[in-house]
């Protein structure tokens, strides 16, 4: 499984002093230096906590804390957003990124009273960072266009050349990719840097235009600019860049098949990220180097590695790429082995971590379809108030065209108004047509997501479980071929379809359950109690009963002593209720309701029957309506 080599942002800052490496005996003599301007001796403590950040984040965050502490007396939103902006980056740094964009967003508050527009720029270029690791583009994208707006506005070139890296970094971001863009925006960084002499800035396109070229396997490239970015790092002693650098260079070296010397950068990479505390960076640096021992066929180290990866992930928390790169690596290399229980235990949850960052993307993507329609909606609210407002002038303007002007000054300002009015109608009506189809658009965009998740995730996850079963038993492989060609033969030729018979959505169920025994063994089963003479005389949505057998597959955990029972049932003639006892998992899986919202607005597109779904009695029911 061949990984995407991610680019560097800098992290964006506004002080003179901190142009150059700073002098830290000297700013600690500034700071206690109590004869001193209060603006000198703030400036000294500010640039102390930045020159830690990216090296020793915990000491940072405690100068920035005595920093918040001393102004806080003085109510000064310049050098608290200062304060913040450095607690932000700490925390960043150790990928504690709620507490990071709480602090971003505070400094952004009492920045927008200064005034201050390049500082501003800064700190919305930093919390688009955070939301980029987060694989927020939609909030990314946001704040990386404040960001450059305010630069512009403010005629900061080094925060326009700021911005131009986050934009390629957003761009290569975005699969698959838009390289040629990417490319196009660390030139345009590059041409910035290079006429303010930003050697900082230098040093991230070097950085970044290597791992472009790494990541289209040009390796001559690669290496040449990895050199030049390494060789300013050595000499602004930048720690944070020369991990980047050691990482993006020991997979270079392992492409080459030199991987001694990999190996080597690896273990200098790790030794940084442990002196700094970079969580991200560690699971990055172990799953990377246990890649490697995979490769030579090392599968003990690998595994080691690997683990100590997944670990640190997990500790991370939120859905990230380390745990899932963590768990395919720990299932290829059992499987390897021989060791096929292991193997499949590691794969499932390879699937459930790539599950969680499909259905984050989903949601994201749903979520603007939300806000544009709200958007759409505030417009109309904006409309009818204009409208009640110029009716309360035609009211206003006849009873005093009455009392002044007589007939045709009354005649004069109804015409106006039934002029403007016929306009806004207009408008209204056109409103009215644009939120109908983005409503309907939604809903098929909705639909479409879902597809293209269960289409490939589901023939991949069955291949991958066929895969290791054809070394446990011969017999059981052909049955499992047989029900995995039933169910993905369905899913090809009803997933067009608005309705099939409830007799055909079974059969596929009987195919689907199947699988899930294998792969679970003796911790699932499926009940379905429908009587016969209802199977070929009602209608559902294709696939509706896969997704609530999946939801309560996802959300509950089994085992052999309680095994995860889902009940199909049918109620008063024409409602179908699917069951499962509540045995909620002992570590939260991310929900966002995806599915569940899908089923809810096909079946409102169908019919004006509800489909209901909730917890009654340790139970959790879904039931749909039969068409």
């Amino acid at each position: 499984m061949k990984k995407r080599y991610t680019l560097s942002l800098l992290v964006l800052l506004v002080w003179s002093l901190l142009s150059a490496q700073p002098n830290r005996d000297s700013l600690w003599q500034i700071w206690h230096n109590t004869g001193l301007k209060d603006s000198l001796r703030l400036g000294a403590l500010h640039a102390l906590s930045y020159s830690y950040a990216h090296n020793d984040p915990d000491s940072a965050r405690l100068l920035a804390q005595t920093l918040l502490a001393y102004i806080r007396e003085k109510k000064s939103p310049y050098w608290e957003a200062r304060a913040h902006n450095n607690l932000g980056l700490s925390y960043r740094m150790q990928s504690n990124f709620a507490k990071a964009i709480q602090h971003y967003e505070t400094g952004i508050t009492l920045l927008e009273k200064t005034g201050d527009k390049s500082y501003l720029a800064a700190v919305y270029g930093n919390l688009g960072d955070v939301y980029r690791l987060q694989s927020n583009f939609p909030k990314a994208i946001e704040c990386i266009t404040r960001c450059l707006d305010l630069a512009e506005e403010a005629g900061d070139r080094q925060k326009v050349a700021d911005a131009y890296i986050a934009i390629a970094t957003l761009y290569y971001d975005d699969e698959p990719g838009d390289i040629a863009k990417t490319l196009e925006y660390l030139q345009k960084a590059r041409q910035v840097y290079e006429a303010l002499n930003s050697e900082k800035g230098m040093a991230l396109v070097y950085g970044n235009l290597s791992a472009v070229y790494l990541n289209l396997d040009e390796f001559d490239k690669a290496i040449d600019f990895n050199d030049k970015s390494m060789a300013i790092q050595q000499k602004r002693n930048d720690m944070s860049g020369m991990a980047t650098s050691l990482h993006n260079r020991a997979m270079i070296r392992s492409y080459q098949g030199r991987y001694a010397e990999a190996l080597a950068d690896f273990n200098r990479e790790i030794e940084i990220f442990k002196k700094m505390d970079d969580q991200e960076g560690l699971a990055d640096a172990f799953n990377s180097m246990g890649d490697l021992w995979l490769q030579q066929e090392r599968y003990p180290l690998a595994i080691d590695l690997c683990g100590n990866a997944l670990q640190i992930a997990r500790d991370i928390g939120a859905p990230n790429l380390n745990e899932m790169y963590a768990c395919y690596c720990l299932y290829s290399a059992y499987q390897q082995q021989g060791k096929y229980k292991q193997a499949l235990d590691y794969l499932e949850q390879f699937v459930a971590s790539k599950d969680s960052l499909q259905q984050n993307e989903t949601a994201q993507r749903l979520k603007q379809m939300e806000l544009q329609r709200d958007s759409l909606g505030r417009e109309k609210e904006k409309l009818q108030t204009e409208i009640a407002h110029q009716q309360a002038i035609q009211r206003k303007n006849r009873s005093l065209g009455l009392l002044t002007a007589g007939g045709l000054g009354v005649l004069s300002v109804a015409l106006a108004f039934w002029v403007r009015m016929l306009y806004f109608r207009r408008r209204s009506q056109s409103l009215q047509i644009r939120s109908d189809e983005l409503e309907k658009q939604q809903l098929i965009n909705e639909v479409a997501l879902l597809r293209t998740q269960v289409n490939p995730h589901f023939l991949f996850n069955s291949l991958s479980i066929l895969s290791s079963l054809v070394h446990i038993d011969a017999n059981l492989s052909e049955q499992f071929i047989e029900q995995l060609s039933r169910s993905y033969r369905y899913i090809l030729e009803q997933k067009e379809q608005s309705l099939v018979t409830l007799r055909t959505e079974l059969e596929f169920i009987q195919a689907y359950s199947f699988l899930l025994k294998i792969r679970f063994e003796n911790k699932f089963d499926l009940h379905i109690e429908l009587p016969d003479d209802i199977l070929d005389n009602y209608k559902i949505a294709p696939l509706t009963l896969q997704l609530l057998i999946e939801n309560a597959v996802k959300h509950n955990r089994m085992s052999v002593k309680e095994p995860l029972v889902v009940s199909v049932a049918v109620e008063n003639g024409d409602t179908l209720v699917v069951k499962n006892r509540l045995q909620p998992r002992t570590s939260a899986v991310v929900s966002t309701g995806v599915g569940l919202q899908n089923i809810l607005n096909r079946y409102a597109l169908l019919t004006e029957r509800t489909v209901w779904a909730g917890e009654t009695e340790a139970q959790f029911v879904v039931t749909v309506p039969l068409l």
